[in-house]
């Protein structure tokens, strides 16, 4: 089942990645080729067994369907039902491929076939089928032994596989991925970084976003938000906490500069992102507990609350909570704070507009960093907020 994510859905949260972001250019999409192939169930399934298509460990733990459902897609190529294509990046160098789309079809394929050991549902018994009734409770091994028929036609069913060559640039898979699942599943970029942006900050960080209770409260279920965009939140935060000096309006280059700075200096960076997760966790705390759960991270709208955590209101209330001392501070200020938010919400239209519309342009994230340092700067929990350079560039020195 799908986590009940809090945030805004992904569509309609003006501060989340999405097209804007990418800036392919022409040169970039002429040097892509797609090319359509059809390969079989074996041809895929060996494909997987052979280290060709990425699948590595912290993406098999992002599993998002039930057994039910992955017997289901092999109940639907039994009965030779059309299944959606599936659509790889072909790594020049290497001849590997990075899953673009159909993560979750080849997670099911491949545990079915046993291919993933370690994790949870490898090698399934089938379950839940309605029409094929007669091998439910089947593994691949049952199914080979039992009804060879059955298995013959698993592995000679053909799946459309569109094959992207000779692109260039990240940008151009992040313009794909993006167009791809502009439908009913929103689907979080972050999944195609980890496969880009690969490296020992982008191993613990998926690690730590399993086991962070902060994040497993904002994104609440039984497994980690599958779309990873717990992942991507955190990384936001480690972003703004670390280079806000480098954020030029653009969301997607920045997290890719992040990962891909940190995992380049991850000797230099460990034991203080190690510190900077702590105090994630201190600082997610505090701002339940003064604004209390059914409020923190969310927009006054002038007359309620929104339902729904906001970015942009999580960029503003943990950016300045950067040690032990702050976060005691804004914890004894308590319910002062959130007066404030809501005057701020209801009365200063450049605030409300950079959570709300405009939220991800350098003047967005300056006046609502600076406003809400401001209201800290009052009440003595920082000695002084951001500030903007003459050339645009936001900067912070704490004290």
């Amino acid at each position: 089942m799908d986590n009940d994510l809090n945030f805004i859905e992904d569509a309609d949260d003006p501060s989340d990645e999405n097209l804007d972001d990418v800036q392919v250019g022409g040169s970039s999409l002429a040097g892509a080729v797609v090319y359509n192939t059809d390969w079989t169930v074996e041809t895929i399934a060996n494909q997987v067994a052979k280290g060709r298509i990425d699948l590595t460990p912290s993406f098999q733990r992002r599993d998002a369907w039930t057994v039910q459902k992955k017997s289901l897609l092999i109940e639907s190529i039994l009965l030779n039902f059309p299944v959606p294509p599936l659509t790889l990046a072909e790594n020049g160098i290497s001849k590997t491929y990075l899953v673009v789309d159909g993560k979750q079809r080849l997670t099911a394929i491949s545990q079915y076939f046993g291919l993933m050991e370690g994790a949870t549902n490898n090698k399934f018994k089938l379950s839940g089928l309605q029409e094929l009734r007669d091998i439910n409770g089947q593994n691949i091994d049952g199914l080979r032994e039992s009804f060879p028929q059955y298995n013959t036609a698993l592995e000679n069913y053909s799946i459309r596989t569109n094959v992207i060559r000779g692109w260039r640039r990240d940008d151009v898979l992040y313009s794909i991925f993006l167009r791809l699942n502009s439908g009913s599943v929103k689907l979080s970029p972050q999944e195609l970084r980890q496969a880009l942006k690969p490296g020992p900050f982008s191993d613990f960080m998926s690690d730590y976003t399993q086991t962070s209770e902060a994040l497993r409260a904002i994104f609440p279920g039984v497994e980690p938000d599958f779309r990873m965009r717990d992942l991507e939140l955190m990384l936001r935060y480690i972003g703004f906490q670390f280079f806000v000096d480098e954020y030029r309006g653009n969301l997607k280059k920045f997290l890719d500069f992040t990962a891909q700075t940190l995992n380049a200096e991850w000797p230099k960076y460990n034991s203080v992102i190690v510190q900077k997760c702590a105090i994630f966790e201190s600082a997610y705390k505090a701002v339940v507990e003064v604004f209390s759960e059914d409020r923190a991270f969310r927009k006054w709208t002038g007359s309620k609350w929104e339902s729904r955590l906001n970015r942009a209101v999580f960029d503003v209330m943990m950016f300045y909570l950067r040690d032990a001392g702050e976060i005691g501070a804004f914890k004894a200020t308590g319910v002062a704070l959130v007066a404030e938010f809501q005057n701020l919400c209801s009365t200063n239209p450049q605030f409300r507009d950079a959570i709300e519309t405009t939220t991800k342009s350098v003047d967005a994230v300056s006046w609502r960093l600076g406003l809400w340092g401001g209201v800290l700067v009052k009440f003595g929990i920082i000695k002084n907020e951001i500030s903007v350079t003459a050339d645009r560039v936001i900067s912070y020195e704490k004290p």
